[in-house]
């Protein structure tokens, strides 16, 4: 493979991997102030900070690498909607709690074996921001995890809004699993992402999702929307005021 070639493989991992982050960071910090509980609000108000750190982290390794004036506030607040490279699970409305864990735990439970391949990246500083990446992402995976058999061996009412929200969010786990994330090894982190979640959905007495036929075009459609909605919202006050400093 050629050298160029590697680049823009290390280049797409990076915007797809920070992407994510941003967006899913994005809406994880609309629920603060709007938890179900003191608790809880803080507990996402830090995990969306935790996300966007390392979006920011990742920004700045990808506006180094692409060395021509980028910075990561260029990247994440002058790019067109369909020039982000995220999973298109991260930018979906947020939904109900339910909803929210249940992206939560299917997020991070695919973040934990990136992070873990990529914080032994030949990349220094991709390496130590996986590292760092990879403590936070267990502490998410962990309380997702919680509150998803809370959810599932609970009442009736929060089985079943837990069963909804994976029913809407399951036909999106295909595009993520198959995301090229250079430097890791796809089956190897994707088989890890399925063992966790087999464990966790026995231990909350869920039954796994069905993979029913879907249309992909409507999905992308969906999430193109989505992350064009949440983009002009994120995006509106420094394209009003560009160049400005605070």
């Amino acid at each position: 493979m050629t050298e160029s070639r590697l680049a823009a493989l290390h280049d797409a991992t990076l915007l797809t991997l920070a992407d994510t982050c941003l967006l899913w960071g994005h809406r994880l910090s609309e629920w603060c102030g709007h938890g179900p509980s003191l608790e809880e609000d803080i507990a996402l108000t830090n995990t969306a900070l935790d996300v966007l750190g390392q979006a920011r982290a990742l920004l700045q390794l990808a506006a180094a690498h692409r060395g021509d004036g980028a910075t990561e506030d260029t990247l994440a607040y002058f790019r067109e909607p369909d020039e982000f490279a995220n999973v298109m699970m991260a930018a979906l409305p947020n939904g109900d709690y339910a909803h929210t864990i249940a992206r939560s735990f299917l997020l991070s439970a695919w973040f934990v074996p990136v992070w873990e391949s990529l914080s032994r990246s030949a990349d220094r500083s991709l390496a130590a921001v996986a590292s760092d990446a990879v403590k936070e992402s267990r502490m998410q995976l962990r309380h997702a995890t919680d509150w998803v058999i809370r959810f599932g061996d609970g009442t009736d009412e929060s089985r079943g809004r837990i069963n909804a929200a994976y029913g809407s969010l399951w036909p999106y786990c295909d595009e993520m699993l198959a995301a090229n994330i250079d430097g890791t090894d796809q089956v190897a982190r994707n088989a890890s992402w399925q063992t966790t979640i087999k464990a966790t959905f026995a231990a909350a007495t869920l039954t796994l999702p069905t993979s029913p036929a879907y249309d992909t075009n409507l999905l992308n459609a969906t999430a193109r929307e989505s992350r064009a909605r949440l983009l002009g919202e994120m995006q509106s006050l420094a394209r009003q005021h560009p160049g400005a400093a605070w």
